[in-house]
């Protein structure tokens, strides 16, 4: 006969044995978990961080301007030949009135499209400076605003010291600018002042835009992210060449944003 105490001891050496086993296997489970979480904070930091880097931005900017170019070439190559091709069939219409009225809503259309087309992908504005540049982005904005744009810029104006990446990364913030002054202000008057350096300033490019307009909350402006004002990619490009921008404005009380990029 098997002695009990034998038996007994037998069971307790066998749970014994199956606690340590459950310890140990705890103790790699949470081990293991807590290096995963651990694994995957970093990541997301990582991730979060990668999307603020310079290389992100750079990475989302060239993919903005790489699918503005292929619409303005669709609107170019499709839409415009269309239009032109309808203003050459209307001029064969009987009713002389009719035609008249059809072919200058044709021919507005040929202009609105070439400005999409333009405001899209410009020329390579790396070429030129960027004060001629502006300028032909005033006079573009004068021809299809009630607006009037006008822009000063102060003599010996010095701008060599920018990169064609600052040079159109700065182009691109004062369009989206004038772009939001076109559609929200309802302003009369534009002005925009380029100029360098003045008394005690940092070396630089100083820009001012500046409008008439109905003016909005700047405060819940920047609260909100900016996301209904078009300063997010404004923001993008300033911190992506190491530039500034403010805004000022209330209700009723116009706009000024500044642009401040220093000398490196």
């Amino acid at each position: 006969m098997e002695d009990p105490i034998e038996k007994i001891n037998e069971l307790n050496a066998i749970i014994h044995n199956y606690t340590i086993y459950f310890i140990i296997f705890d103790i790699v489970f949470f081990t293991g978990l807590i290096i995963g979480i651990f694994i995957l904070i970093k990541y997301l930091k990582s991730k979060s961080s990668l999307k603020t880097s310079s290389d992100y931005l750079r990475y989302v900017i060239r993919g903005q301007e790489e699918e503005r170019a292929r619409i303005a070439r669709e609107l170019h190559d499709t839409v415009a030949q269309d239009l032109r091709y309808c203003c050459g069939l209307s001029e064969k219409i009987a009713d002389s009135k009719l035609e008249k009225e059809i072919h200058f809503i044709l021919q507005k259309s040929v202009s609105d499209v070439r400005a999409m087309s333009y405001n899209l992908a410009p020329p390579d504005v790396t070429k030129v400076n960027l004060s001629a540049n502006i300028m032909n982005l005033c006079q573009n904005f004068q021809e299809h605003s009630d607006a009037e744009f006008r822009m000063v810029a102060v003599d010996g104006l010095n701008t060599n010291f920018l990169s064609q990446e600052e040079n159109f990364n700065i182009y691109r913030i004062v369009q989206e600018a004038m772009n939001n002054i076109r559609k929200h202000s309802r302003a009369k008057e534009v002005t925009v002042l380029l100029r360098n350096e003045i008394d005690t300033e940092e070396k630089g490019l100083y820009i001012f835009i500046t409008d008439d307009g109905i003016g909005f909350d700047s405060q819940k402006c920047y609260a909100s992210g900016a996301r209904h004002f078009g300063l997010v990619g404004m923001k993008q490009r300033a911190e992506l060449i190491g530039a500034k921008i403010e805004i000022s404005s209330e209700i009723g009380e116009g706009t000024q944003l500044s642009i401040i990029k220093l000398c490196k």
